[in-house]
């Protein structure tokens, strides 16, 4: 999470939507940079709510508007099952290193969840209580344009993003119906992608 307090604006850290090198190249821009643990560095909407926002609007003099970055649903996907099939979590219960990117899938789609494919949901990270999206500014993590533009713009500073956290190369075949699942049992996510493209 990164908060710039001249211009009003808190970038949630959405996991695998490149938030990390936005993080590596604002960091020293930025006036708040909140690092470690993860459960407050990836803090979803309503944590932010809850516990920063109080502080940040009587400190820092709020109100603030908020922004993430929203990456399309089966790529997301696949960024964390080759981000769990890295060495470090071999033997863990949330690794990948010896599951199918099918197998994964249909974890993830699973009412009870295996600790592998237990990788939470974009839509209910910009979520507001009701259920309904309550990020200022949405940006598609493939239009990378967009989003620099407008925090170049709104920051007054020129970005150089760099290339962090590249998992391992994985094998992402998938079975048309497995895909065809997912995209129906995942479509809050897509109106939520579909909603962030152009720009927030």
């Amino acid at each position: 999470m990164l908060i710039f307090q001249k211009e009003k604006l808190v970038l949630l850290s959405v996991p695998k939507t490149g938030t990390t090198a936005l993080q590596s190249a604002l960091g020293l821009r930025a006036d708040i940079v909140v690092r470690d643990p993860p459960e407050l560095k990836h803090a979803p909407l309503y944590r932010y709510h809850r516990f920063f926002k109080p502080m940040v609007d009587k400190f820092c003099n709020g109100p603030f508007e908020t922004l993430a970055v929203i990456r399309e649903p089966l790529d997301w996907a696949a960024s964390w099952y080759r981000y769990r099939s890295r060495p470090f979590l071999n033997g863990r219960d949330n690794s990948t290193a010896n599951i199918s990117f099918p197998d994964f899938i249909l974890g993830y789609l699973a009412v009870e969840k295996p600790a592998f494919a237990k990788i939470g949901s974009q839509s209910k990270f910009v979520a507001q209580k009701d259920g309904s999206p309550g990020v200022d500014h949405l940006f598609a993590y493939e239009e990378q344009g967009h989003l620099l533009g407008f925090l170049e713009d709104r920051l007054q500073c020129e970005i150089s993003l760099p290339k962090l956290n590249i998992s391992p190369r994985r094998d992402l075949s998938l079975d048309e119906n497995i895909r065809k699942r997912f995209e129906q049992e995942c479509a809050a996510e897509y109106a939520l992608w579909e909603s962030s493209r152009r720009g927030g």
